[in-house]
């Protein structure tokens, strides 16, 4: 932009800052080289997609650091770079996480805590799509109002059932933890999708009780059958005259987050 001070003095213009900072992971047998914006993109990842578990003292050294983030644009540049889940490698994930939390069971944000598991079968547009709303949401603090539960996010590529999980500081709020997963399931725009599961699992290994959390079945070739404290019911879908816009299009490509406008949503940046 110009500098009203100095005519035809070009500035950059100021960026827009989340109420958090973020981090971006990678892991698979194929590491995934750090990025700056602007600089070079990686080559090619290898073509083997035989997976070979690491240790689990290895798992924090697998983690490749993509890049850590701290404005609207920032992320915008980050996630319009990224391949979309769906072309990564089998057995690949990424993980997007509030700095400086690690995307580990051990960190001390996540070791009391729990995470919500959505699971979907051969559906890479829905899996591509789910995961870029979810980052808008999480960086523009969409999920929860006005705390600080929720950790972060991680999407999983594996041969059968894809997965996405949002992690959590603590397991036992149950309202408050069924609250996110209710605006989890309307904020994905998933209950007319077929295949989709979801629960709330611990980090620890005891298991949450029977119906306490919210949950979705999948019935093949129908839509679902939810169960939210014992009591089957039928999600309710997502009614634009109550005031929830999806944050892209259905038809918007997943990676196209840079032409999405800033609002002012709870806590930080929001995305309209």
């Amino acid at each position: 932009i110009e500098d009203p001070k100095t005519p035809g003095v070009q500035v950059k213009a100021p960026e827009h800052p989340l109420q958090f900072n973020w981090t971006l992971y990678h892991d698979t047998k194929a590491k995934l080289p750090p990025y700056t914006p602007g600089g070079p993109t990686p080559s090619s990842a290898s073509g083997d997609s035989t997976f070979h578990p690491p240790e689990s003292t290895d798992y924090e050294a697998n983690l490749v650091t993509v890049g850590t983030f701290s404005t609207v644009e920032e992320f915008c540049r980050y996630f319009n770079w990224l391949k979309p889940p769906s072309m990564l490698e089998r057995n690949s994930n990424y993980h997007l996480f509030k700095t400086p939390i690690k995307p580990m069971w051990e960190d001390p944000a996540n070791a009391g805590g729990g995470k919500w598991v959505l699971t979907m079968k051969n559906n890479p547009q829905l899996l591509d799509r789910c995961w870029s709303w979810l980052a808008m949401a999480l960086v523009g603090e969409e999920l929860e109002e006005g705390g600080n539960e929720i950790c972060g996010a991680v999407v999983s590529l594996r041969s059968k059932v894809d997965r996405i999980q949002v992690w959590t500081r603590s397991k036992d709020d149950v309202e408050r933890l069924n609250s996110i997963g209710k605006k989890l399931v309307k904020l994905l725009d998933v209950s007319e999708a077929d295949g989709i599961g979801l629960e709330f699992q611990f980090n620890t290994d005891d298991r949450p009780l029977p119906n306490k959390f919210l949950s979705i079945q999948a019935l093949p070739g129908t839509g679902f059958r939810t169960s939210f404290h014992g009591a089957p019911n039928t999600p309710a879908r997502t009614n634009p005259a109550q005031g929830f816009i999806s944050p892209v299009s259905a038809d918007a490509p997943a990676g196209a987050f840079g032409g999405f406008g800033v609002g002012t949503g709870i806590g930080g940046a929001a995305w309209r």
